[in-house]
């Protein structure tokens, strides 16, 4: 666990986190590669540290390669600019493929961008990953001061289950993947995009 995340013990961030954590899940159940959480890899490019929140090494939906994965938990609709910001991240770490998961969904902008990379070495595919609130009203506070211009309502909260935000689902109870593995696999090798809305 990193010092910043011992440290910060504010609602948002454990909000946050619990959208992290519930892509990590999503990821290790893809299949036998090696997935990790908010992780710093050096960028080959940058030769900086970079912060990834899920790597998966191996083999991933039947694919040997390495893949990033980003958890994007806004109150509104995830932007291009994020898709642009995963696309370089990739690069620098050199990763084959990324996904960008969202509990609210992505622009059209955003759709496009993501698209675009289908003919390209670096895919990047999107995701709508329903989440677990037993109570909207900690999303709602956390995510309207990220964007105070996009309040989301109490009724647009996803449910699937209910739970608190510390509670971990156990493996019977967790919602089902967005997509088959076999969508993943056909986007990993080239064959057709990931975009998964609800």
């Amino acid at each position: 666990m990193s010092r910043v995340r011992q440290r910060d013990r504010s609602p948002g961030k454990k909000f946050w986190r619990k959208f992290e954590e519930d892509v990590e899940r999503a990821v290790t159940a893809l299949g036998n590669a090696r997935v990790q959480r908010d992780v710093r890899i050096p960028g080959v490019l940058s030769g900086r540290p970079r912060q990834i929140d899920v790597i998966a090494k191996g083999e991933v939906a039947g694919c040997p390669m390495t893949v990033i994965f980003e958890a994007k938990c806004y109150a509104g609709l995830v932007q291009i600019g994020r898709v642009d910001e995963l696309v370089g991240k990739a690069l620098d770490v050199a990763a084959q493929s990324a996904v960008l998961y969202s509990p609210r969904g992505f622009s059209l902008g955003a759709q496009a961008r993501a698209a675009g990379t289908q003919s390209s070495p670096l895919r990047v595919g999107l995701v709508e990953l329903e989440v677990e609130w037993a109570d909207p009203s900690p999303a709602d506070t956390v995510l309207s001061r990220q964007l105070p211009d996009q309040r989301i309502r109490r009724e647009d909260v996803m449910y699937d289950m209910i739970g608190s935000l510390s509670h971990v689902a156990d493996a019977g109870t967790y919602p089902a993947l967005p997509a088959t593995t076999d969508d993943y696999g056909r986007f990993f090798r080239g064959e057709a995009p990931l975009f998964v809305s609800r």
